[in-house]
Parts: structure tokens; C-alpha cells; sequence
């Protein structure tokens, strides 16, 4: 049977394959294994593990200003290890980058822990204003390829990072 997660996989590969990106910056997640598989096997959009996510905000930012376009994806959680250099950097100096987010906590999620910074963390982005796009059970999945889409696009336009989080662990079937 397929499954929402299976669906939303889908769904993000296209919508990272439709941004016309240059290279894709992942940490290893077995929320989203399907997508970095993918991509790691690809030949469209050069796909690289990396070891931080602070220091993948160096490297896209690099990426970046030399002309090409970079994505990165992450969980949630590495949201508190990169918004330094997310605001003090990428989004002070107008470099732009789409930052894929999956959602820890919230429906689906077995481990407490991740919990406590993960519900609060779009209020801590609107508060740090890195513009934010959610995705998750109430927004069909038809959309969200669009979505991503039109979050690369927004990066280009407004020369700064553009986060989209989604959640693909839990909710309704579609």
C-alpha cells in the first residue's frame, strides 16, 4: 500500500527537480531517505552529503554567490543549529537559498524530546523573519511540488533564503 509518506516523496522529488536547482545539500534523515536516494543517484542536480547544517549554510551561501543555485534539506531540529548562520549571514547579506525542512514533532513523531524546539519553531522564524512556507496533511499533495517550486522562485526574486517545511510523517491519507 502506498503511503502519505511514500506520496509526499514523490511529490518533493518533483518539485526539487522542477526548481532548476545546481546542487541539493543533505543530511542523512530516514524521514525523507526516498528523496536523497533519489538524488544522490541522479545526474540533474548535483547531490552531496553534509556533515552540519550550519555548515551547509556556508557551502549553499558559497553556491550561491558564485552564480548557481543551492537547496538544502534538513530536519527541523538542525534549524537550531544553522539560524546563526541563516540570519546573521545568508538572509543579512540577501543570499538566496531554498532550505527544505521535514517536520519533527507534531503528528507521527515517537520521540518526545524533539518536541519542545520543534512546535515552537515557526514562531521562532517568523520572530527571526526568515519567510516560511508550511506544508502538511491540509494542503494537498498535488501542491506541494508547486510549492517547493515557487519557494526556489521566491529565494531567486527577494535574494534571500526561503525555508519550506513539511511534515510527511503524519496526518490523513490523500
Amino acid at each position: 500500500m502506498t503511503t502519505f509518506q511514500d506520496l509526499a516523496c514523490e511529490e518533493i522529488i518533483k518539485g526539487i527537480e522542477e526548481t532548476g536547482a545546481d546542487y541539493l545539500l543533505t543530511l542523512p534523515c530516514s524521514t525523507i531517505g526516498k528523496v536523497i536516494e533519489h538524488f544522490e543517484n541522479s545526474d540533474t542536480i548535483t547531490s552531496f552529503p553534509i556533515s552540519r547544517e550550519e555548515d551547509g549554510v556556508g557551502i549553499a551561501s558559497g553556491i550561491s554567490l558564485g552564480g548557481q543555485f543551492p537547496i538544502m534539506l534538513i530536519q527541523d531540529t538542525g534549524i537550531g543549529n544553522s539560524i546563526l548562520a541563516i540570519t546573521t549571514f545568508a538572509q543579512a547579506y540577501h543570499v538566496p537559498m531554498l532550505i527544505l525542512v521535514t517536520r519533527r514533532g507534531g503528528f507521527g513523531e515517537i520521540n518526545s524530546a524533539v518536541n519542545l524546539f520543534s512546535e515552537p519553531l515557526p514562531d521562532i522564524l517568523d520572530a527571526a523573519r526568515v519567510k516560511t512556507f508550511k506544508l502538511d496533511y491540509r494542503v494537498p499533495l498535488k501542491e506541494w511540488s508547486t510549492a517547493i517550486k515557487q519557494g526556489a522562485k521566491y529565494a531567486k526574486d527577494t535574494h534571500r533564503p526561503i525555508i519550506v517545511m513539511f511534515n510527511i510523517k503524519g496526518g490523513a491519507e490523500q
